[in-house]
């Protein structure tokens, strides 16, 4: 991936911080997503308009205190079944798509990139680790994610690492308690020593100490951000409603 950056018309150099993405023509959109952060978006157009060498969004996430450029998206609007050629076109592309941001019959295709590791590949649409770098604390085994109670469990406490957020920003609230503090401390001790019963046995403290208005958001920003990860046709296959449309499929089902 550092490849890939390295080829971008700008240069990554040029867009390594968000005050140099806006001065290149980007600007900060949806505010800072839990496992994406925030984008930065270059207007873009149709299919023929995606250009490999550069990416129209660019992903900046906080870590050590500063926002750093973890990744990238192409992004073009066109007919939900599109045939257009697009870049990286493979089964482990994670092209997906937004309708909520198209007109009627056109969606929002969309592939993200990452510059940093991710829990579940390069193109992965959502990526877990990202939390746990804001907060400081180490990483799983990326080995853990082929199980999927581990996962399921990395992945809940990555969004439970996520500060609550009031309308778009960090709401105001107590830090983490003592024993919060000590339970994620043994979570950071755990991975870094990458002993997976000892990481296990931290995660199901930390998962049930979270309340029960932490475990509806967590529950929450899981469901709907995997759904937005999603191409149009795997949520209609499983039944969920489009975003922003209320429907359950194209059928009208």
């Amino acid at each position: 991936m550092s490849a890939l950056r390295s080829q971008f018309s700008v240069g990554a150099a040029a867009l390594n911080t968000p005050e140099l993405a806006i001065a290149a023509g980007f600007r900060p959109a949806l505010g800072d997503i839990p496992g994406m952060g925030v984008h930065y978006v270059k207007s873009g157009g149709g299919p023929d308009d995606v250009d490999v060498n550069a990416p129209n969004h660019l992903m900046f996430a906080e870590m050590d205190g500063t926002d750093k450029l973890v990744g990238a998206a192409y992004a073009f609007v066109d007919a939900i079944d599109t045939d257009a050629v697009v870049p990286f076109d493979s089964d482990l592309a994670n092209w997906h798509d937004h309708p909520q941001f198209a007109g009627d019959g056109q969606t929002l295709h969309m592939l993200h990139i990452w510059f940093i590791p991710s829990s579940n590949g390069p193109f992965a649409g959502l990526n877990f680790w990202l939390p746990y770098r804001t907060a400081g604390v180490a990483i799983p085994s990326s080995c853990w994610m082929a199980d999927d109670a581990d996962a399921l469990r990395i992945q809940t406490v990555s969004f439970g690492l996520v500060p609550p957020r009031l309308f778009g920003r960090q709401a105001e609230a107590a830090g983490p308690s003592p024993e919060r503090i000590e339970m994620i401390a043994a979570l950071d001790a755990a991975a870094r020593a990458v002993d997976h019963d000892a990481w296990v046995a931290a995660a199901d403290v930390f998962i049930a100490d979270l309340s029960d208005s932490e475990q509806v958001r967590v529950q929450g920003l899981l469901g709907n951000l995997g759904a937005n990860q999603m191409s149009s046709a795997e949520r209609d296959a499983a039944g969920i409603a489009q975003p922003g449309s209320g429907r359950r499929g194209r059928d009208g089902n």
